[in-house]
């Protein structure tokens, strides 16, 4: 009877700590997020992918992005995503497609930082997206032609650590019919 009393309390105690832990991530996964927002998104070129993304200092820039921009509103989706995986590969895009570039967090990315030949850059541009760690630049198809998309990156490294000494190019090309 003894041991029974002592195994429902340790349950009891179990599940307390379990509640409280479930609790705390659900306030900590809430920290940071703009619930309330109703920025925009567009598909177009000559507007924002998000009218308000958020400037979270340190975030982007500690995560490998060019910026702080975080977008918390998922854009609408592009018509081709690329990934790092896919570098020197030739992509085939249709004038008004929506290209998208994603590079994951975890090391310095460097990018175009405006309109690229025949792609037209939608701001903002390497903005940090949390919900599948990477950076992101977007683009939209102007014109027929082939464009040649170069990022580069380096190790991402802690201030006072050693750190690999190394620059890749990571190219992408979009032909765009």
């Amino acid at each position: 009877m003894r041991q029974s009393v002592t195994t429902t309390k340790r349950f009891l105690s179990s599940v307390g700590f379990a509640l409280v832990l479930l609790t705390l991530s659900g306030i900590f996964a809430a920290c940071g997020s703009n619930a309330g927002s109703t920025g925009s998104t567009t598909g177009t070129a000559s507007t924002p992918v998000q009218t308000s993304p958020t400037a979270v200092k340190g975030y982007g820039t500690a995560q490998g992005c060019p910026s702080d921009l975080v977008v918390s509103v998922a854009p609408s989706t592009a018509n081709l995503v690329i990934k790092q995986s896919s570098a020197n590969t030739a992509f085939t895009a249709r004038v008004g497609d929506i290209v998208e570039v994603r590079l994951p967090f975890g090391h310095r990315w460097t990018g175009p930082t405006n309109t690229q030949g025949n792609l037209t850059m939608q701001q903002p541009a390497g903005y940090a997206w949390k919900a599948d760690s990477v950076c992101v630049w977007r683009f939209a198809a102007k014109s027929a032609g082939t464009t040649s998309l170069n990022f580069s990156t380096q190790a991402l490294c802690k201030k006072g650590q050693m750190c690999p000494m190394y620059i890749a190019v990571i190219p992408f090309t979009i032909v765009i019919k």
